[in-house]
């Protein structure tokens, strides 16, 4: 069997290993991308046609610059590739002022100057007549906000990574991995390819991978449904996206982008699984009632019907921040897993972080509180 040689492989082409691949072949790397699946897949975590994006970040304030980062680098590949990735529409987030999500905004703009609105409940429906915003709700308008076109980013970091010189190999499955002197060799069931540096980005299937280490990662069956609307259709499109915190249940949701209607999906809850294999794609009424519960009080002008239904998955750590480090155990393998339903935004400034590492073994990148060795981490492992 022929040995393929690289500066550097990645196996999984999802949000984060597309990105890593097209920085790392950006940045002159001669570089293997290993995709099981195929390529922009709807198998793990990285599809459903939209992912919000925002810098009114309430989970920590550290993730801002990294945000900003991100930003930038979107609109960099959408200039790259001439495609559009990133829709300003706006995020209008709503909830009691007790809630987590509400105190961390509170926080978060306090640190970080931010444009934004904080309104009531009456002026954000005066604002948002298409919304019913339940009373004594506290609402944020975050005007530098919108969704990113998830399974275009994907494949748009994957062709630009090509265009650059990158090698893909779609549909092959790493059997193994191991240390080899001075790299990493892996086999799979058609090649053996030898890497300076091995980048992990294999999303739900990481835990598997780094068994050895026991990274403590929870595996949560998600469910996404779209909605149909039966009246006012013109301006179901129209709308911001949005995220409700309703005290039974975490809603966020986005305009209608096409004939499939306006998404939703909950973001607590979700039934931990331990075979992404083995993932119950099978909707049940149960899966969809907080959706349908707010299709009915938070937009029943629109008078929506359910279209269509997709199932993904989180990967969780037990503080819900991402792990980006050097693998403890070989300084030769670069780690990024755990991004806990929130990481797609940060797809591109972390495929940067990921090249640095692997390039030059430091990042410009403030990951610092994404170390594997943080307390969170450590303490749910013993």
């Amino acid at each position: 069997m022929t040995i393929e040689r690289y500066d550097v492989a990645v196996l999984g082409l999802g949000g984060m290993g597309s990105a890593a691949l097209y920085h790392l072949a950006k940045q002159g790397a001669s570089v293997c991308g290993i995709e099981r699946f195929g390529m922009a897949h709807d198998l793990g975590s990285s599809h459903g046609a939209s992912r919000v994006i925002r810098k009114a970040y309430w989970e920590h304030p550290d993730y801002i610059p990294l945000l900003n980062r991100a930003y930038d680098l979107w609109r960099d590949l959408e200039q790259t590739s001439d495609v559009t990735l990133f829709e300003q529409s706006g995020l209008v987030v709503s909830g009691p002022q007790d809630s987590p999500v509400i105190q961390g905004l509170d926080r978060c703009y306090a640190e970080h100057d931010l444009p934004h609105d904080r309104v009531t409940a009456e002026e954000a429906e005066r604002r948002y007549a298409d919304f019913r915003f339940p009373a004594g709700h506290t609402v944020y308008i975050d005007p530098e906000a919108g969704y990113l076109h998830v399974e275009r980013g994907v494949e748009q970091h994957i062709t630009e990574a090509q265009n650059a010189g990158a090698r893909v190999l779609i549909h092959e499955d790493a059997l193994s991995w191991q240390t080899d002197g001075d790299g990493i060799t892996i086999k799979t069931a058609h090649r053996e390819i030898h890497a300076g540096t091995l980048v992990i980005c294999a999303g739900a299937w990481a835990r598997e991978i780094l068994a050895e280490i026991n990274i403590p990662l929870t595996i949560r069956r998600k469910v996404q449904t779209w909605f149909r609307p039966t009246a006012n259709q013109e301006s179901a499109a129209t709308l911001p996206t949005f995220f409700f915190d309703m005290g039974w249940g975490a809603i966020y949701g986005f305009p209608a982008l096409d004939d499939l209607g306006i998404k939703m999906a909950e973001h607590h809850g979700g039934e931990n699984i331990e075979d992404p294999d083995e993932l119950q794609r099978t909707v049940t009424r149960d899966d969809t009632e907080p959706v349908q519960r707010l299709a009915s009080e938070v937009l029943p002008r629109f008078e929506l019907r359910q279209s269509h239904v997709s199932v993904c998955m989180y990967t969780m750590t037990p503080d819900e921040h991402f792990i980006i480090d050097r693998h403890p155990n070989n300084e030769n393998v670069i780690v990024a897993a755990g991004f806990s339903g929130h990481g797609y935004k940060f797809a591109p400034v972390v495929g940067e972080s990921l090249a640095q590492l692997a390039l030059h073994a430091k990042t410009d990148h403030p990951i610092g509180f994404l170390g594997i060795d943080r307390p969170a981490l450590k303490n749910a492992t013993s």
